[in-house]
């Protein structure tokens, strides 16, 4: 129950938050305050600091990580993730590779494209394998390669087949980079490519604001479609393969058909000088 002093502070348990007891009524009450000049959180004498335990998430990839990584950060998270003190665990090595096969296991089952399938019933084995192997940009498919060359592995120990079991332990752990790599890097990679094919094109407008060579501009537009519409903040569209700007050929002659009035739609202005 609240009382007069507390009846207007609501409960929050799932950011960073400080427990405190009201001085009208003994309720423990989770508050969130903001601190000095909007930053952090008020923490007031006698108050408890809690941060619930899975609100700290960590990732090599910004857009999934809350918090910022330094250099040295990132260097220690990633021998985290790729070795995790594997180095001297010899005597753990088979709970290692159990920690392992649950990680694989658990992003193969939760992934949309097994979605009504059991990974731990044999008889929808094959069908999960057809799946996956059909979606190997997935991590479900490294998910699944690790778990299958986990037992063969196994099994080849079993049989005697050292050779076999060392290539198969070398194969799921191939598998595992691949995994960390959809998890934790692709995004990263991918807007590092993206910053980068933007640095060129506008290296190309740069060095070529004089060029009225039509074909030129056709050709580097059809090649960048995806930069340009993320450098420009107006629409530039395509038709029949030529770009049109503001009802101009980009060698700021009217087209052909231009007697007869295209749809508004199709138009869009864009500066070809900066």
């Amino acid at each position: 129950m609240s009382c007069d002093l507390c009846k207007d502070i609501a409960d929050r348990q799932d950011v960073p938050h400080v427990v405190r007891i009201c001085e009208g009524c003994g309720r423990e009450m989770h508050v969130v305050e903001l601190g000095d000049h909007g930053r952090g959180i008020k923490v007031e004498k006698g108050d408890r600091v809690v941060i619930p335990h899975d609100w700290l998430q960590m990732s090599l990839n910004p857009l999934k990580s809350r918090g910022t990584f330094t250099r040295s950060g990132v260097q220690w998270f990633a021998e985290q993730i790729f070795v995790s003190n594997l180095f001297g665990k010899q005597a753990e090595f088979e709970d290692e590779l159990k920690t392992l096969e649950d990680w694989a296991d658990r992003t193969l089952q939760a992934s949309p494209l097994v979605a009504g399938y059991d990974i731990t019933n044999p008889e929808h084995a094959e069908r999960i394998l057809d799946i996956v192997k059909d979606n190997r940009e997935s991590a479900a498919w490294w998910g699944a390669l690790i778990g299958l060359f986990l037992s063969v592995s196994r099994d080849a120990l079993a049989d005697g087949q050292p050779n076999r079991a060392l290539w198969a332990l070398a194969c799921a752990e191939r598998a595992r980079a691949m995994l960390v790599f959809k998890e934790q890097l692709e995004e990263v990679v991918w807007m590092g490519h993206s910053a980068k094919r933007l640095i060129d094109i506008l290296t190309t407008w740069d060095n070529n604001r004089l060029n009225d060579d039509e074909e030129f501009w056709q050709l580097t537009f059809n090649e960048n479609s995806y930069v340009l519409s993320q450098v420009f903040a107006v629409p530039m569209v395509f038709i029949k393969d030529k770009a049109y700007v503001g009802g101009m050929k980009l060698d700021r002659g009217r087209p052909a058909s231009s007697t007869t009035s295209s749809p508004r739609s199709h138009r869009a202005r864009l500066p070809l000088s900066r």
